[in-house]
């Protein structure tokens, strides 16, 4: 196989993937997709027509021994990510896996045990095992994570991530299995992980955290019975961090909120640093204006690559030709990227503030 031939790529899952990383790998030409697996063989079906998938499988076993990918997407309910994410390794894949990592910590330390024992890929290295953070490849986090190492906000005093959405506050939203913690449902895991990988990057290791986990809707309408259908997974999460280095920073993240909002924000003795959702990176130094620090014009509109007008899907497609690189270059590692010890450190940090929010106090984090 030379070294610049298109990466046999397949995915596990038909949600995420069909409306956002699918849309999103058609900008990315050294990838071919070739399989795709979801128990709902069907849509799974119709996903492949659209998109020209040649292969299809209820069994994501099956998949990998008639396609035999190089690469593969975990896009599933966090339940089957460890299986997934095993069986792809032991393949000789290369995996990036959909977060929350797993469903506990215990789980996210049986993956990290998986990638160091998994065997060579078809080109010769070890497989990458990663998570999908990909706005760690945003370069308005890049930008905001080099301003605060190069001290321009002075020291640091606290920070806070706020993602808000509406998209759980109608109780007649659907039963699905985001509605059940079982499966790894839930605001906390889902959108909770992207804001611990975030403040680990900019401001490093978490030392203790204090949460609560609430659920506003405790009932929906399972659409396969018709019938209500309790709710156990949380729609509403706040977390307390303390940084090993003494700073502090907050995190709420709520699906039932009347608009949506999606913001970072940094604030240190010299100056402030705010990142919203579609906006360029905010400087403020002292009393000074706001300046404009960094954009993300190095992607033409989102219109133009036929993807979601999101940081999410921006964001992917720099992380796919990033992994594309590293593939093709025989890399076992990917600069910046989230690898299966990231996943397993979010992990920790989320089972804490679950453990907190039962017993309303701090709880440690493991050095």
């Amino acid at each position: 196989m030379s070294a610049d031939s298109p990466i046999r790529v397949a995915l596990f899952g038909n949600g995420f993937a069909r409306t956002v990383i699918l849309p999103c790998l058609r900008n990315v030409p050294e990838m071919s997709v070739v399989g795709i697996a979801s128990p709902n063989l069907e849509r799974a079906q119709a996903t492949a027509r659209e998109f020209g998938i040649e292969q299809v499988s209820a069994d994501h076993r099956e998949l990998l021994k008639s396609a035999k990918p190089e690469l593969v997407f975990v896009v599933t309910p966090p339940l089957r990510h460890l299986e997934m994410s095993r069986d792809a390794l032991m393949a000789g894949c290369h995996v990036v896996c959909e977060k929350p990592t797993a469903l506990s910590a215990t789980e996210s330390a049986a993956m990290g045990v998986a990638a160091a024992a998994a065997p060579q890929s078809a080109r010769g290295s070890h497989p990458l095992a990663l998570i999908d953070h990909e706005l760690r490849f945003d370069p308005r986090r890049i930008a905001l994570r080099n301003l605060i190492r190069a001290g321009q906000l002075g020291d640091i005093l606290h920070a806070s991530y706020t993602l808000h959405t509406p998209g759980r506050r109608d109780a007649a939203a659907p039963w699905t299995w985001w509605s059940d913690a079982a499966q790894g449902g839930g605001m906390w895991g889902a959108v909770g992980s992207h804001a611990v990988d975030a403040l680990r990057v900019l401001l490093g290791e978490v030392a203790k955290v204090r949460g609560r986990l609430h659920t506003f809707v405790r009932e929906r309408t399972d659409p396969a019975t018709g019938k209500p259908r309790p709710v156990t997974s949380d729609d509403y999460a706040a977390a307390w961090l303390g940084l090993r280095s003494g700073i502090p920073a907050a995190i709420t993240v709520s699906a039932v909120e009347g608009e949506r909002r999606h913001e970072v924000v940094v604030t240190g003795n010299r100056g402030v640093a705010r990142l919203a959702e579609g906006q360029p990176l905010l400087v403020k130094e002292g009393n000074g204006e706001w300046r404009e620090a960094a954009n993300d014009r190095d992607l033409p509109p989102s219109a133009e690559l036929g993807i979601p007008d999101t940081d999410w899907a921006r964001g992917f497609i720099r992380y796919a030709r990033a992994i594309a690189g590293a593939i093709q270059s025989g890399q076992e590692r990917l600069e910046g990227a989230a690898d299966f010890t990231d996943g397993h450190r979010n992990q920790v940090v989320l089972d804490a503030v679950r453990r907190s929010s039962s017993a309303a106090n701090w709880v440690p984090i493991p050095g």
